[in-house]
């Protein structure tokens, strides 16, 4: 009996070429999975590093004229960054202990426990005593709970002291990543994007416009970063100026350093600020503070970082502000880099398929 042929090859070089080329296509996706598992850890500093790169590209040219060598240009590049970096942190560290000192030796004249180890402060003493006989209402002591709080809050900072440790630790890695893929992207960025232009199935035109608006929206991302951080630590300053409060200067330049940083942010001075000078009986100076860092410092983000990449990536505003805070809820602090190009991207696909389709009716 003849054998029954369930499934042949195609005998048309046409079709075999059309075989050959979904096989590859399907291999090649779920390579690209298993590769995506794989490098999943390093999303992060890989970002931040390409950031880097493409900021700090424009001054890799001249150097590697200078030096003629891309290692030692990328070398020096590296360690210029970190040395410019680390010269406002060091001078607000050498700053900071003087005036946190100063600060805490104020704080400790002007709210001095009273009788009963109440706090000295009229406005407190009456939310203090209103308090204390709501709780005793409900049977409960208010100095007994307050106490059992802080012993849970010790506790529970002791125990989560280990994954601080680990955290820290992590940090350090996740910044020797981002310094040596740095490093690399600096000397062998220009063939990679070569590689990556190749491998894009548009006309040289249109990969040359949407490899352009990328670079313009990090490098757009980063302007409006600095941006915003200077209008912060500007606005954060005055305040404490307007009010009274003590080193301004220093305090802003704080908050201006801490806008710096995705997902943290200048609160973490003038909160602090302002519910002390409201347990101090400050009331007003605390809540224009808080009223003012809120509303003002904390708002002036969403405003002016959407305005500066919209700007310069040629993009709607809402757009903008939209992929920024889907970018942070999907991947964290590296969406405010990644929201904005994927969206960019998607964009720029649109954008080369209308012309496509605009093209065909034309013609």
């Amino acid at each position: 009996m003849a054998g029954v042929v369930f499934w042949r090859l195609p005998e048309s070089p046409r079709r075999t070429d059309y075989l050959t080329t979904t096989l590859l296509v399907a291999g090649g996706v779920v390579i690209a999975a298993l590769c995506a598992l794989v490098f999943r850890s390093f999303l992060e500093p890989v970002v931040w590093a390409t950031v880097l790169a493409l900021v700090l590209h424009p001054l890799y040219r001249p150097l590697l004229a200078a030096v003629r060598s891309g290692s030692l240009a990328a070398l020096l590049l590296c360690l210029l960054g970190a040395f410019l970096l680390s010269i406002p942190f060091y001078w607000v560290a050498s700053l900071l202990p003087a005036q946190v000192q100063e600060v805490y030796g104020r704080l400790e004249k002007l709210v001095q426990p009273g009788a009963g180890g109440q706090p000295n402060s009229e406005p407190v003493l009456q939310a203090w005593a209103w308090m204390a006989d709501l709780a005793q209402r409900f049977g409960y002591d208010l100095k007994t709970v307050l106490n059992d709080l802080l012993r849970q809050g010790a506790s529970r900072l002791i125990a989560a002291t280990p994954g601080l440790i680990g955290g820290l630790v992590h940090w350090a890695f996740d910044l020797a990543i981002v310094t040596m893929t740095l490093f690399f992207f600096l000397r062998d960025g220009e063939r990679l994007a070569q590689w990556l232009r190749d491998l894009v199935p548009l006309g040289h035109t249109q990969t040359e416009d949407l490899f352009g608006k990328i670079r313009d929206i990090v490098r757009a991302t980063v302007l409006g970063g600095l941006v915003v951080a200077a209008a912060q630590g500007f606005l954060g300053g005055l305040l404490f100026w307007a009010l009274g409060l003590p080193t301004p200067l220093l305090w802003g330049i704080v908050m201006g350093l801490l806008a710096l940083v995705p997902l943290v942010g200048s609160w973490l001075v003038w909160a602090p600020a302002g519910i002390a000078l409201l347990w101090q009986g400050h009331v007003w100076r605390g809540a224009i503070l808080l009223g003012g860092g809120l509303f003002g410092v904390s708002t002036i983000d969403n405003i002016l970082r959407p305005l500066i990449i919209g700007q310069h990536a040629q993009m709607p505003t809402l757009l903008i502000f939209f992929s920024i805070l889907g970018g942070v809820e999907a991947f964290g602090a590296v969406g405010l880099i990644v929201g904005p190009v994927l969206v960019a991207l998607l964009v720029g696909i649109l954008d080369f398929t209308r012309a496509r389709i605009q093209s065909q009716r034309e013609g």
